[in-house]
């Protein structure tokens, strides 16, 4: 017995000792820095550094390197970040990645020289369902339409709400959340009699506010980044005392004091909240505020988790990431019981199961926050739906699914 317990100990120092003569492991992080998602990006970036200090960038024996790149929010870009960090830098594989669009571009480009692709933000939908990757994982908040699954279902079965309007940006991450309401609503018993499509880039919300129709229950809101500060002044100051509830990034808590009173009464569904209240969301809180020097964010959480995440895979191939389809498998099979937000496990389709917390924004001794009052207990990005099934239909547009109650 001890004969084979110290001949597993020298193989796994040998092991440790090849890993780190392969020289550091080196790590692209693609993440919009510039523009209407800036805060995001850079909390993207902040917070998966933040876990990198915590082990003095080293994991079996070997050194990280950590290359930032901007996409700009901007899927060109994007790819030719992700072009640069293959061929020029020589990545062991790429993390980060925030718009949709980015995503879904980068991903082949991944798959062609077979680097890993760990996606901690951009929730397009058939980026983990009818166009999955097996180099490709997503380690963020939920799919688009999951959050969408979720407020529907809520909306009708604890809001008691009846009627209710969608208005969204006019891209997929508007389209799915949308896609994903409007069917666990109607399917609940409820009816959406207004969809309404915003440019990405507007700034005047109130013409569409004007528009909105004003015998319903509620709204669905997916309008997000700086953006949802305009939109939700426009909601406070149309006169009409609207019922939202959106995903959430509508009152992420970077924008919570430039919200101010305009969020009060907001619900939101989100894997996260700087409020959550578990031990290491209490230790994560803590680093945050010591060392990015503001209180956390979801976009903070989720990357700092996905470098936890990261290292496990790391660690369990023992530094050998160049076995790159080894290294897939070990980050496919990683699941942490206690992360900052809770229990995380991946289904087979290589998306993050995990809670989905609704969240409703208040004012508590001076401070706006996003107070947790309802769990959905780790959904799946398929809802209640069978996968095989729902993957047979077209993913959540525009147009699909069809308004067929709009007014």
């Amino acid at each position: 017995m001890f004969l084979v317990a110290g001949l597993l100990f020298c193989e796994g120092i040998h092991s440790l000792a090849l890993a780190a003569e392969k020289g550091p492991i080196k790590i692209g992080f693609i993440a919009g820095i510039t523009g209407n998602w800036a805060q995001f990006g850079n909390d993207m970036v902040d917070a998966f550094k933040m876990y990198l200090n915590e082990i003095n960038y080293t994991v079996a024996g070997r050194k990280i390197e950590f290359i930032v790149e901007d996409e700009s929010a901007n899927p060109s870009f994007a790819v030719t970040k992700a072009r640069k960090l293959i061929a020029h830098d020589k990545v062991n594989l790429i993390a980060g990645v925030f718009s949709a669009g980015s995503a879904v571009a980068v991903a082949p480009i991944c798959l062609e020289s077979k680097t890993p692709l760990i996606i901690t933000i951009a929730t397009a939908d058939d980026i983990t369902q009818r166009k999955r990757s097996p180099y490709a994982i997503r380690l963020n908040f939920g799919t688009s339409s999951e959050f969408g699954h979720v407020a529907g279902d809520y909306a009708y079965k604890k809001l008691g709400w009846r009627r209710a309007v969608i208005i969204g940006m006019d891209y997929n991450w508007g389209h799915e959340v949308g896609g994903g309401f409007l069917r666990t609503f109607e399917e609940a018993g409820g009816k959406v009699v207004q969809r309404i499509w915003t440019p990405i880039n507007t700034t005047d919300y109130g013409p569409y506010v004007t528009s909105m129709k004003r015998d319903v229950d509620g709204v669905l809101d997916v309008v997000t980044g700086a953006a949802t500060i305009r939109l939700l002044n426009a909601f406070r100051n149309s006169g009409h005392d609207w019922k939202i509830i959106g995903p959430g990034p509508v009152t992420d808590e970077t924008f919570l004091p430039a919200l101010g009173n305009d969020g009060v009464g907001v619900y939101t569904v989100l894997s996260y909240s700087a409020v959550l209240d578990n031990p290491e969301n209490l230790k994560f809180k803590e680093n945050v505020k010591k060392i990015i020097k503001r209180d956390p964010t979801a976009f903070q959480s989720i990357n700092y988790t996905a470098g936890d995440w990261v290292v496990r895979g790391i660690k369990a191939v023992n530094g050998d990431v160049e076995d790159r389809d080894r290294f897939m498998a070990a980050l496919r099979s990683v699941e942490i019981a206690n992360s900052p937000r809770g229990p995380l496990k991946m289904d087979k389709y290589g998306q993050l199961i995990q809670n989905q917390y609704i969240r409703k924004v208040e004012k508590v001794g001076g401070h706006y926050q996003n107070t947790i009052i309802d769990m959905y207990p780790n959904p799946t990005q398929f809802w209640k739906f069978d996968p095989e099934t729902y993957l047979k239909d077209p993913v959540y547009s525009r147009d699909n699914p069809p308004c067929k109650y709009c007014e």
